[in-house]
């Protein structure tokens, strides 16, 4: 494994780094104690971005180089009792999978992995070795490369299990859900959940640390009320919950804020035990950075629509089709003072939203961006943003980072208190790390020259196929270089992005929502000047913002996308491989192909056990999960899924130094399928 600069040194550091907070130094502090600490972290991590970006700014040039992070659970089948449970392996196939590498002889195919452990015992995260590059043929090793993942989990699950990319495990929470069998402990010390056991939280003691700490700061435990999907005899299901959580501790207080129609859950698993799919790009410099960040911040509420994959919720049918507000709900550490619900306290402000958001303010200096885009309220730790623009800082970079440090570090080691903020960023990413937005605004780290500024794009659901989440991600990477090749301007007030995170939510959003869109978003490319280019908005559906119509609104994202690929002469295999995922993408935005959750909904319903109730029962999940598993492996077909698409990587192209514009042709296999490779499995 190399890092960027093609070393294996720089390849060691960067995966140290991927850990971040991971790494372990003493102990962390309980609340009580960490809260002590918080302005002494806030003032450092303040000190720590500066540091940073002195360093960087200036930094110009740099290559495009970018990555995904897919996220998986492992799922247990019964075929005889038609039964599926979570086994709370991970840690141990972690592990094997670090045995595994650790034992191979030099490789271009497992040393192309990175694991990383997530927040539930039933979930891990893999990425690739290395990051991919600024070549088309590069495009093409996305999917053979999470089909390597894929593969290599596999060879470590005991009979029975299989891996799966969704959000969210059906029937998570529900009795008996886990393998072995736990029972909640509403009287423990970490979530006090009704329905999931401390032991589920992965051992890493950042994160039953992080899950206590958010609920001792609240003052309560969370709660994430869903809307149920209302059937026939859906009130039985919701008398039968509410009897159920009134029989149990804390449960009288629980129902008197629950909302009616809604199913109870409670605690941090539900949300950080769902996965996604996540990406990551390097920009040629903090400007490119900037840019790309509130451009992608406008079309994050479009991308969780169209990757729509959570419409079941412990064991029951919800009316909405996305995992977002759950994880929102999940880490919400603010008391009833910040959420508006009580009179504030000395030292107290309101907070409009959760750690886990959709951004609050546009952040780039271009001409494109006008200051009353920014119309949401966003609170700033005044004295951080005094502090930076001092430092020279302009204003809006300066309210981004205020606004990031108006919130409490969450868990403190007591080693990493003392720190040198010219060589350490511990503190700064104590803060920013727990700013879980839709895009996430990335500084170099502070000890490798060859990382420049990068941005996170953070909506998407994890969806069932490699190819359905490769095709999103060469999608989305495909955007970021034609919104900066293009300079496509997406601006609009950020209320309305609020707006469409709001109606990406809903049942059935993918076809049948309208979002705010800016129709106008080549004005400058078109002869028009900045002044001129006013936001001229409308309510599209995604059909006609990613497939255009004629050019009525708007040409389309396909457009975009089509026309970059022309600029850059990209053609033969490559393009038409890449033409198969914007294809898919495009049938998808239309409603020629289900969304995920679509798919999972009409499962249920359709199902012959299926009692009208919104309930999915342990037989009905056994069948779905079992469908899951062989559609996922390409055993079953699920053409209004995936239409005539095939989950298997074409033959692709070995890593080459050549025009980075200029696809070559040419044949060969991938590295990742090399048949004279032992490890290759």
């Amino acid at each position: 494994c190399r890092g960027p600069s093609g070393d294996r040194d720089s390849c060691d550091r960067r995966k140290r780094a991927s850990m971040g907070l991971l790494n372990v130094a003493g102990a962390p502090l309980e609340w009580t104690e960490a809260k002590k600490h918080a302005e002494h972290v806030r003032q450092h991590g303040v000190e720590q971005f500066l540091s940073i970006y002195n360093k960087f700014k200036g930094k110009e040039g740099s290559l495009l180089r970018w990555g995904d992070e897919v996220e998986y659970f492992v799922c247990k089948l019964d075929g005889e009792a038609r039964q599926t449970r979570l086994p709370l392996r991970s840690p141990e196939i972690l592990g094997a999978l670090a045995d595994f590498k650790a034992r191979l002889p030099r490789c271009n195919c497992a040393k192309d992995i990175i694991w990383h452990p997530e927040y539930a015992n039933w979930m891990l995260e893999g990425t690739p070795g290395q990051p991919y590059r600024d070549t088309p043929a590069d495009l093409l090793e996305v999917e053979s490369n999470m089909i390597m993942r894929r593969k290599c989990i596999q060879k470590f699950l005991q009979p029975g299990e299989a891996i799966l990319t969704l959000p969210v495990y059906p029937r998570l929470g529900a009795p008996g859900f886990t393998h072995p069998p736990l029972k909640p402990t509403p009287d423990g010390e970490v979530s006090k959940s009704l329905y999931i056991a401390d032991e589920c939280i992965q051992p890493h003691p950042r994160f039953p640390t992080l899950t206590a700490n958010i609920r001792k700061r609240r003052g309560e435990k969370v709660m994430m009320p869903v809307p149920i999907y209302k059937d026939t005899h859906t009130g039985r299901t919701l008398e039968r919950q509410r009897a159920e959580i009134a029989s149990k501790p804390g449960g009288e207080e629980a129902l008197a804020v629950l909302p009616p129609d809604s199913i109870y859950l409670d605690c941090m698993a539900f949300g950080m035990g769902a996965g996604c799919l996540q990406m990551t790009f390097q920009a040629k410099d903090v400007g490119e950075a900037r840019f790309l960040y509130d451009q992608l911040a406008i079309l994050a509420p479009l991308f969780l629509a169209l990757t729509a994959a959570s419409p079941i919720w412990k064991g029951m049918l919800a009316d909405v089709d996305v995992r977002w507000d759950v994880i929102s709900g999940s880490v919400d550490d603010r008391p009833r003072s910040e959420r508006g619900l009580a009179e504030l306290k000395e030292g107290e402000r309101r907070i409009y939203k959760s750690r886990y958001s959709s951004v609050d303010c546009f952040i780039s200096q271009c001409g494109l961006m006008r200051d009353e885009f920014n119309d949401v309220p966003c609170p700033v730790n005044e004295g951080a943003k005094q502090r930076l623009e001092e430092a020279g800082l302009d204003g809006r970079l300066a309210a981004h980072i205020a606004h990031l440090f108006i919130r409490d570090p969450l868990v403190v080691f007591d080693a990493k208190l003392h720190q040198d903020d010219e060589r350490d960023n511990d503190h700064f990413e104590n803060i920013q790390s727990t700013n879980w937005n839709t895009v996430r605004f990335k500084p170099p780290p502070v000890d490798q020259d060859a990382i420049n500024w990068r941005v996170e794009f953070r909506p998407m659901e994890i969806n069932l196929t490699d190819f359905e989440n490769a095709a999103f991600t060469v999608y989305c990477l495909l955007l970021t270089r034609a919104i900066s090749s293009q300079g496509l301007n997406f601006y609009m007030p950020m209320s309305k992005v609020d707006e469409n995170m709001s109606r990406a939510h809903r049942r059935g959003a993918a076809l049948d929502a309208k979002f705010w869109i800016r129709r106008n978003v080549c004005a400058v490319c078109e002869g028009k000047t900045e002044a001129e280019a006013v936001p001229d908005m409308a309510e599209l559906s995604l059909d006609e913002i990613i497939n255009g119509d004629g050019g009525v609104s708007l040409f389309g994202l396909n457009h975009c996308i089509r026309r970059h690929l022309n600029e850059i002469g990209c053609q033969g295999p490559t393009r038409d491989r890449i033409e198969t995922y914007l294809q898919f993408v495009g049938k998808r935005a239309s409603g020629q192909l289900m969304t995920t959750a679509a798919w999972l909904r009409k499962q249920v319903v359709e199902h012959p056990d299926y009692e009208g109730d919104s309930v999915v029962s342990e037989g009905i999940c056994y069948d779905i999960m079992k469908r899951c598993v062989d559609v996922s492996s390409g055993a079953a077909l699920a053409p209004e899924l995936l239409g005539d698409y095939v989950n298997v990587a074409e033959p692709q192209q070995e890593r080459r130094q050549s025009n980075p514009l200029v696809d070559q042709g040419g044949t060969g296999y991938s590295i990742y399928n090399n048949d004279n490779c032992d490890h290759c499995y």
